[in-house]
């Protein structure tokens, strides 16, 4: 029985690389504590904030088993993938649920355009072939490719199809999507935008696969709990807070901000996947000076 997907916040992990470009794994391990105390239900790696695209098959195949090493028992892990082919897909995903991933978070292919009813194949052939529950990732200012409404409504049917993650930032969007795939009882709505994570929730979305939770995991937690308990107020207040944050991090070639802020805690370093380059000592400084006024900054006696 393919499983449902946890309500709530999970988190769109970052990548930590040392040097050399090469996994740092201890890093990763302080990353994922970081996520799990501060309450997050899932852990995504090899996302768009996880630099997947940036990365080979092989290495989103190693940061996934170390993921799943160190996320506890209960809390799913869901690898991005970004679709080339359709083989080295289905490749790809059995290589992702050998190494324990519960399901798959699937971009479309970006090179040429896709149409709806191609977008429909394409992932309905996956679905078929697929050993992992997959959920669609509409982020088109990255694949230039809008999962559609219909075609997410028509894939919702499918058993292998579990839900989508929605980064368009487009509310007229995700409220069409929401309304019309409600009546899939197994199928989740997820934003990927931190910014709007109030108003998703009231639409319905079932929770958030979010960068921010790798920095200010407890922001999100608790604005879901605000609104899970009724008290609006709070989660408007606890909304502006995380627009704060990320609005500072919104810095350098995505995601240099978020890297950047976690160096800045003694979490990792700020270097990204090649050939992408981190914030310059000016803007990290800054970044650095805004977080401190929001009140996030390194722990006293950290070791970075």
């Amino acid at each position: 029985m393919t499983p449902t997907l946890p309500s709530g916040v999970m988190v769109a992990l970052v990548t930590p690389l040392d040097a050399d470009g090469h996994l740092d794994e201890a890093s990763l391990e302080r990353v994922v504590e970081r996520v799990v105390a501060g309450g997050v239900r899932g852990v995504c790696p090899t996302g768009s904030t996880g630099e997947g695209a940036r990365l080979t098959a092989a290495q989103r195949l190693a940061v996934t088993r170390r993921v799943r090493a160190l996320a506890p028992a209960g809390v799913p892990v869901l690898p991005g993938v970004p679709l080339t082919t359709l083989e080295e897909g289905v490749a790809e995903l059995g290589e992702l649920e050998a190494a324990g991933a519960d399901a798959a978070l699937v971009a479309p292919p970006s090179y040429y355009p896709l149409s709806d009813e191609g977008a429909r194949r394409l992932f309905t052939g996956l679905a078929d072939r697929s050993p992992l529950p997959v959920v669609l990732y509409n982020i088109p200012m990255f694949t230039k490719v809008t999962i559609g409404v219909r075609v997410a409504a028509d894939l919702a049917a499918h058993p292998r199809v579990v839900g989508i993650k929605d980064s368009s930032r487009d509310m007229e969007y995700q409220s069409e999507l929401i309304a019309a795939t409600r009546a899939a009882a197994d199928f989740s709505v997820y934003t990927g935008s931190d910014t709007l994570l109030l108003a998703s929730a009231l639409l319905g979305a079932r929770g958030a696969i979010a960068a921010s939770a790798n920095l200010v995991p407890g922001l999100g937690v608790a604005l879901l709990e605000a609104v899970a308990d009724g008290d609006l107020d709070r989660a408007r207040q606890l909304q502006d807070r995380l627009f704060a944050v990320v609005q500072a991090c919104r810095r350098g070639d995505f995601p240099a901000g978020w890297k950047a802020a976690l160096e800045v805690v003694g979490v990792c370093s700020g270097r990204l996947a090649y050939p992408a380059a981190g914030l310059p000592p000016a803007e990290r400084d800054a970044l650095a000076a805004r977080l401190a006024s929001l009140g996030v900054s390194k722990p006293a006696g950290a070791a970075r």
